[in-house]
């Protein structure tokens, strides 16, 4: 059985007067307004101002510490000719701050060029070969974006070969700066900037800013792409930044972003931070873990459109390689992981496994198995090297902080790290997070907390309810989708989509309309999912499908619940006779036929209701239903009972005369003869003279009449019926009359004939 990943934790939203003066200023749903209170925009200026920011929003770029002393020393380095270079990183909040620096210095005629170095030989941040090396070539100024801050050994090799260094940098502070030039940090220990949460991109922005003396309009594109690659917080001046960044995606020229839009299959004119988050981002970090980077940089930067069609190419063949590498070491690492002991944090290591998809195929493991997850690679040498990544209950950096003895290199925070030592010490190093684990009573068995925004009909699923929640977007770190748990619906169909087949589309019958939901990479759960569909419930963020020019909404499934009902009590009291000992206890009496529910609704128990089972029959969760007549057909009792959510039910099933057989096809030949030999028949006062003649029921000569008058057969004027000579030729099995009355027997078979048992489990069956 499928079990939830997450513990759902629901906001609990309440309505106040703040959310309704919200909800009536901008013309927003009464749930998006009460999530904007729940947030902290309690009146109209904060919630104005979170849902419309300006250029107001953007922090003056001098209030970063040291921002006047980069500015005067960049500028005194273009004056006086000196050589510049831009020492970035391989990620693409790395290779976006680097054009972004690039650029701006050449708009302003510097000397410049740029290094990203080698995930594979230099390593993250500087280096101090790295930096030999560039002041060698002629540098005589370097500027680092996102990173440099613990770069305290290569910025002391460049302090002592007389170049500065410039640090723009936004991770996490050591307990010393490092002595360079200057330091440009949103949380500089001496600053007092407003805004901590910037990205590298979004520090090379601010210091762009500064340089031009205006916002670079022609930047924002890069510094969007930067900042919600990096997953840093999409709140205050980032997500003004994101908001008008998205923007210029939607209009930008430059050919390499074209290009990359072209090969990741993006529409240019429907640009999320979704987009950029499954699409971009990973492309561009694609060409960092598979190769030397600084081809990303000139993607993004060139302005010759058949080199940046070839470089887009090169990315995707990249992002399509390292998809299969890391499906390949996954699977690899999960046989490893089934063939030892399980332990409380998950260390596995593997000969020959590529290293710049090692935290990808960590965040897989902590995915499949719920536990904090070490992958490294082991070299010929003996040395393994890798990353890892845990959960909110472990905090990975603390555990391995206290034993950096056993390790040749080490970093990282709560959610990550990477790491290097000797393969010998992995066993050691595996007793020692199992320790750690223990210390931090970390319980394998707790589920991560999924913030659920609230619960939610799946009739109120509409495009107006999605315009709304869609004006709190863009959606990332700390601003996430809303996500609602579905009610109230019926799964009318289940089936896999996918090349692979393994995503679930359910479609939902909401008592309104249809209502698609779709759930992403659940390939092996998939044969149960599609098994028992109707035991499920779900948790999703609102969408909407463009198809072919129409618009619908859809719900995307983010976490699936399998849940195992008790089967409820079937009592079948089936009776020719209803009774007022039938009536006597509450419930929900459930009536076929109009007219007799509306004979019997005056006479029901107090705490009972009566019901019509039409077209319009929403889901009933009640505790007993009462079945008290015939449907007309099987298919109308079949959605009744796919309708029922209840404890007990009783089946009266009450009809008031079987019907009679259906006549034979000899039956029918021979009333047709009889029809043209007596010429007409009174329908008032021939028929029981007919049915004699003709050796059937009257009834029976009735249903063959009406069979005839639907089929052209005959035809009837003041109550005579007269045969149609020359009538074109008809199926009598198509005519409503034949169909219905046919209808009637089958449900009479299985209702009035079957025994007991078999009548309570094809009930059973079709139950909820």
């Amino acid at each position: 059985m499928v079990s939830a990943k997450y513990q759902w934790q629901e906001e609990n939203l309440a309505p106040t007067p703040a959310s309704q003066a919200i909800a009536e200023e901008f013309g927003l749903a009464t749930i998006a307004a009460e999530l904007l209170v729940k947030k902290g925009y309690t009146t109209i200026e904060e919630v104005r101002t979170f849902l419309e920011p300006s250029s107001t929003s953007f922090h003056d770029p001098y209030l970063l510490y040291d921002m006047q002393k980069t500015v005067d020393r960049i500028q005194e380095a273009i004056v006086s000719g000196e050589h510049i270079t831009i020492y970035g990183d391989y990620d693409a909040d790395g290779l976006t701050s680097t054009a972004i620096m690039y650029e701006t210095l050449t708009q302003l005629g510097a000397d410049v060029d740029y290094y990203i170095p080698d995930r594979f030989k230099d390593g993250y941040g500087p280096n101090k070969a790295a930096y030999e090396r560039l002041i060698a070539d002629g540098t005589e100024l370097i500027v680092t974006v996102d990173n440099g801050v613990s770069g305290h050994e290569a910025i002391t090799l460049a302090n002592e070969k007389g170049v500065d260094v410039i640090v723009t940098d936004h991770h996490e502070l050591p307990q010393t700066l490092p002595h360079a030039y200057a330091v440009i940090h949103p949380r500089h220990p001496k600053g007092k900037y407003p805004f901590g949460d910037l990205s590298g991109a979004g520090v090379a922005f601010k210091v762009a800013t500064a340089l031009l003396d205006e916002i670079p309009q022609d930047l924002l594109d890069l510094a969007t792409i930067g900042t919600v690659a990096d997953l840093v917080s999409l709140t205050g001046e980032n997500r003004a930044l994101v908001k008008f960044g998205l923007t210029a995606l939607e209009n930008t020229l430059r050919p390499g972003l074209l290009a990359l839009y072209e090969v990741a299959g993006v529409d240019q004119q429907t640009i999320t931070s979704e987009t950029i988050g499954f699409l971009l981002g990973p492309r561009l970090n694609a060409i960092g873990r598979m190769q030397h980077a600084q081809s990303g940089v000139e993607l993004l930067t060139t302005l010759d459109d058949e080199l940046a069609t070839d470089l887009a190419k090169e990315a995707q063949s990249l992002n399509i390689q390292r998809q299969n590498i890391v499906e390949e070491i996954t699977q690899q690492a999960l046989d490893k992981l089934e063939q030892e002991p399980k332990h409380l944090v998950n260390v596995v290591a593997g000969p020959d496994w590529h290293e710049g998809v090692l935290g990808i195929v960590a965040s897989r493991l902590v995915e499949k198995t719920g536990r904090p997850t070490l992958v490294l690679n082991i070299s010929d040498e003996g040395i393994a090297k890798g990353s890892g990544r845990s959960i909110e209950a472990f905090h990975l950096f603390n555990a391995l902080d206290g034993h950096r003895e056993l390790m040749t290199s080490f970093g990282g925070h709560h959610m990550a790290c990477g790491l290097s030592l000797e393969a010998s010490n992995l066993s050691q190093l595996q007793t020692i997070l199992d320790e750690e684990a223990k210390a931090q009573d970390l319980d394998p068995t707790k589920k991560p907390v999924l913030q659920v925004t609230a619960k939610l009909k799946a009739s109120e699923v509409t495009l107006d309810l999605i315009a709304s929640l869609d004006k709190l977007a863009p959606f990332g770190t700390d601003n996430e989708v809303p996500v609602f748990e579905i009610t109230d619906y019926q799964v009318v169909q289940a089936k896999a989509l996918g090349k692979t087949n393994d995503h679930l589309r359910l479609d939902l019958n909401t008592g309104m309309n249809q209502l698609a939901a779709l759930a992403f990479g659940v390939g092996d759960e998939l044969p149960e999912l599609l098994a028992q569909p109707k035991s499920l419930k779900f948790v999703a963020a609102v969408d909407k499908n463009e198809w072919r020019g129409n618009i619908s909404p859809q719900l995307l499934i983010k976490d699936l619940d399998q849940v195992a009902k008790k089967k409820p009590q079937v009592i079948i009291e089936r009776s020719e006779r209803l009774q007022k000992e039938q009536f006597l206890s509450p419930a929900v009496y459930g009536f076929f036929n109009a007219n007799l529910a509306k004979r019997f609704a005056a006479h029901l128990p107090a705490g009972s209701k009566c019901v019509v089972f039409d077209q319009n029959l929403p889901q009933l969760t009640v505790d007993e239903v009462v079945l008290v007549d015939l449907p007309q057909n099987l298919a109308q009792l079949e959605f009744v009972l796919g309708k029922l959510d209840c404890a007990k039910v009783r089946a009266i099933l009450y009809t008031k005369a079987k019907s009679a057989p259906l006549p034979e096809r000899t039956d029918f030949t021979k009333v047709y003869k009889y029809v043209f030999q007596v010429g007409h028949l009174n329908l008032k006062t021939d028929l029981d003279q007919a049915a004699t003649q003709v050796g059937l029921e009257k009834s029976q000569l009735v249903l063959v009449l009406k069979v005839f008058f639907e089929a052209g057969f005959v035809t009837i004027k003041n109550g005579i019926l007269v045969g149609v000579k020359n009538a074109r030729p008809h199926r009598l099995e198509d005519t409503n009359s034949y169909r219905t009355h046919g209808q009637q027997i089958q449900v009479e078979e299985l209702v009035l004939t079957s025994s007991d048992e078999a009548l309570t489990d094809w009930l059973l069956q079709r139950l909820g």
